[in-house]
């Protein structure tokens, strides 16, 4: 038996402060915005967890053909972390194992009033929290087509050792990664390889291939 520890220790320290007025005007084929929205407290630009406060607040007007509104931000957070972890991994010699970890964060929701009598739609707030929403959702279809490739790899791995084994006549060696790769598999490619597992086992031993000069 191998057992392997890889102690693994990380520490942080974040701050943001924001101060900002941004207003925005439109008539009749026109329009002129600056400033635009404040960068939010949340999804890392606080560092992830921080408890952020702020003022945020602001006022819309209409008439005339024209419609607008001026709005300001005032915000801090700050966030500190310390955290140690020891992964271990017992195996066999000779065999395969593997520990993986991750933090999935695709998006963050919120509310924030606007006070205006145009619609919402036209706010640069809007337009902004909408093109956020589209990036996490972005991130996490390509997070999930990554950790697909990395299981087909793992199980084509798995079968091939598994195949290997069972030619060869070690049958110790197949047993192992015929296991792994059900524990991985879905349907109905698991039920196949139990049925495999199964026949294998109650096979009538057979001597390992020895090369004869």
């Amino acid at each position: 038996m191998v057992t392997t520890s890889v102690p693994y220790q990380t520490s942080s320290s974040s701050f943001f402060e924001n101060n900002s007025i941004n207003w925005s005007l439109r008539g009749k084929n026109w329009f002129a915005n600056s400033g635009g929205s404040p960068l939010p407290p949340f999804g890392g630009m606080a560092g992830g967890t921080a408890v952020a406060g702020g003022l945020w607040g602001g006022i819309g007007f209409a008439g005339g053909g024209v419609r607008g509104h001026l709005g300001f931000n005032f915000s801090q957070g700050s966030t500190r972390s310390f955290s140690s972890t020891t992964p271990s991994l017992t195996t066999m010699n000779g065999y395969p194992g593997s520990i993986s970890s991750g933090v999935l964060q695709p998006f963050v929701t919120g509310i924030t009033p606007v006070v205006g009598n145009y619609a919402a739609a036209t706010s640069p707030l809007a337009q902004s929290q909408q093109a956020l929403a589209e990036t996490g959702q972005q991130q996490m279809s390509n997070l999930r087509q990554s950790q697909a490739k990395r299981y087909q790899g793992k199980l084509a791995q798995y079968l091939q050792r598994a195949e290997q084994g069972e030619a060869s006549g070690n049958k110790r060696m197949a047993r192992a990664n015929y296991r792994l790769a059900i524990s991985i598999a879905a349907e109905p490619l698991r039920s196949e390889l139990q049925q495999r597992l199964a026949r294998m086992i109650n096979r009538p031993g057979q001597p390992a291939k020895v090369d004869k000069d």
